[in-house]
């Protein structure tokens, strides 16, 4: 009988070595857990292929994420690089020496501060004007019915279509002799004015996000509001933006990012204005060597997007959420 207890000991011991193991690790993480029916879940042929599966997903999401920043990582390392470490062949992703020399030649070149703010202040500028626009339009086709309102939707969703390549020439004609012999070129005024006016750059696709989002909305809500005396402008202002924050959010992100990385309107309407986009071409002035002009221009495009990514940083939450319910696929 004794021998029987032993055995029966040494057997219970073994079942639950996992168990122990597992609490010893982890303890609150694997509190209370029923192992049995654990056990019974995923000890079978069909827990394993699961336990497969999830490896293989793995693999492949660290494999696809490696393919899109392995050339980003490429890049911050090249620009800390010295000129020695480039023409290194035995070199290949840490430095030997190691150097901040064209980090500052592009800062230089570039004339980066006095460019970043520049740039901050158009980004800013059309980012704010897009959004008014873009909640105004956005909500008025989504609440109101008028004569036309079907054919003016269409006509913003043709703006999606038509490249911005198309009306280049009667842009620039248009703000070079604004009125008379006014020139507005190398100004801002050129896309404030657009901006303002719903012909941004992807202002179509901004009023199509806020409208998709303001007919999702309930209408109880505008009804009650308009039932305790309120009026359309008050209840869109203290109803409906309140609730639309997240996907106010993403459009002023995604119109800041555009203006910032544009290079269309950009260089037409403002060829000589100090910023961040006309600039990134000079960030080779003075240099002869292509294996270091590569290099500047991997570490300008670097120091342009660095403000982007630290914007993102912190509005990221917003910004997913407001995607989430965009309508966005794909």
């Amino acid at each position: 009988m004794k021998q029987l207890n032993f055995e029966s000991e040494v057997h219970v011991d073994n079942r639950n070595f996992l168990e122990k193991f597992l609490e010893k690790v982890a303890p609150k993480k694997f509190e209370g857990i029923d192992w049995a029916r654990w056990k019974r879940k995923n000890l079978t042929l069909a827990g394993f292929g699961r336990f497969c599966w999830a490896i293989m997903r793995t693999i492949i999401i660290v494999g696809i994420c490696f393919m899109i920043l392995y050339p980003f990582l490429v890049k911050i390392i090249v620009s800390f690089m010295s000129t020695n470490d480039l023409t290194d062949k035995t070199v290949m992703f840490i430095p030997r020496e190691g150097s901040t020399y064209f980090i500052e030649r592009a800062v230089m070149n570039m004339n980066y501060w006095g460019s970043l703010v520049n740039s901050i202040w158009l980004s800013l500028i059309v980012a704010v004007l897009q959004l008014i626009v873009s909640c105004l339009a956005g909500y008025g086709l989504a609440r109101f019915k008028f004569v036309g309102h079907n054919l003016l939707f269409f006509v913003i969703i043709i703006t999606l279509i038509i490249p911005p390549q198309t009306i280049m020439l009667p842009l620039y004609v248009r703000f070079r002799y604004f009125i008379g012999n006014l020139s507005l070129i190398d100004s801002f005024w050129p896309l404030a004015i657009m901006s303002a006016t719903g012909l941004g750059l992807k202002n179509g696709l901004y009023i199509y996000l806020m409208n998709t989002f303001f007919r999702g909305m309930p209408k109880e809500l505008e009804q009650s509001a308009y039932i305790d005396g309120a009026g359309p402008f008050r209840t869109f202002v203290s109803i409906m933006l309140p609730n639309a924050y997240n996907m106010m959010t993403t459009v002023f992100l995604f119109s800041f990012t555009w203006q910032w990385t544009d290079t269309t309107y950009n260089s037409m309407l403002m060829p000589d204005m100090v910023i961040l986009s006309n600039t990134l071409f000079k960030v080779t002035k003075g240099v002869e060597d292509i294996l270091q002009q590569q290099t500047l221009l991997d570490t300008g495009s670097l120091l342009m997007i660095a403000p982007l990514l630290i914007l993102f940083l912190f509005a990221q939450r917003n910004f997913v959420q407001g995607i989430e319910r965009s309508g966005l696929v794909g």
